[in-house]
């Protein structure tokens, strides 16, 4: 959050707050707290516990929610003069920031094309798509689509799920389902290790987008507790 004041007749103070930065502290503490009850509640035998559930999938839904807040608030800052963490970027590059985002009815693009969109209008290339990090961020995405849009389907030990196969091999499956014949997808896959995946993996695209474009963003002024 930043303040600030301006004085005519009398002070007025306006304040302005970035989003990305709670929404990944919320990531964070939902995957610590995953962790955490997932190392109690492991034993011998399977078990399913919702709040266990909840907080894997609150932390996968607020990682992808600080990424796109991350990138609105560039786009923003630049279309409100708000020169802060963008000045950097320099004149003519906000301003075509500012028509873009104005242009496009303040930024309705998929969030991916908006970080790229940021790098070649600061004069730098857009990631690798067919690599880390864009590749992870963007199954991390879809795989935060399939949450928020579920439509219920039937599955079976043998079932294979799209979004589940591309998630294979990226992290510690979730100890609570060792030894069930739960699917692969979603009783393996969503876990304390998916979850501290996720806010991992936004973080790594976001740092890396900062660097390249070079930006330092609120969140990475924050103090998270480390």
């Amino acid at each position: 959050m930043e303040e600030s004041g301006s004085a005519d007749d009398s002070i007025r103070i306006t304040m302005r707050n970035y989003f990305s930065t709670h929404h990944l502290y919320a990531a964070r503490y939902s995957a610590e707290a995953a962790q955490e009850r997932e190392y109690t509640l492991v034993g011998g035998q399977p078990i399913f516990d919702l709040r266990h559930r909840g907080l894997v999938v609150g932390a996968i839904t607020e990682s992808v929610a600080f990424l796109e807040a991350a990138i609105n608030e560039v786009f923003k800052d630049a279309a409100d003069k708000h020169r802060t963490y963008v000045g950097a970027l320099g004149e003519p590059c906000l301003e075509l920031m500012a028509a873009v985002w104005s242009a496009t009815n303040e930024g309705y693009l998929e969030t991916l094309d908006k970080y790229d969109l940021a790098l070649r209008l600061a004069g730098q290339q857009a990631f690798d798509k067919g690599s880390a990090p864009y590749q992870d961020v963007r199954i991390l995405i879809r795989l935060r689509n399939y949450l928020i849009h579920y439509k219920p389907h039937d599955v079976a030990t043998d079932t294979t799920h799209r979004i589940g196969e591309t998630l294979r091999e990226k992290f510690t499956s979730n100890q609570l389902m060792i030894n069930a014949g739960n699917p692969w997808f979603p009783d393996h896959v969503l876990g304390a290790g998916c979850a501290a995946w996720a806010w991992r993996t936004v973080t790594q695209f976001s740092d890396a987008f900062a660097s390249r474009i070079g930006l330092q963003l609120n969140y990475q002024q924050a103090d998270f507790g480390d």
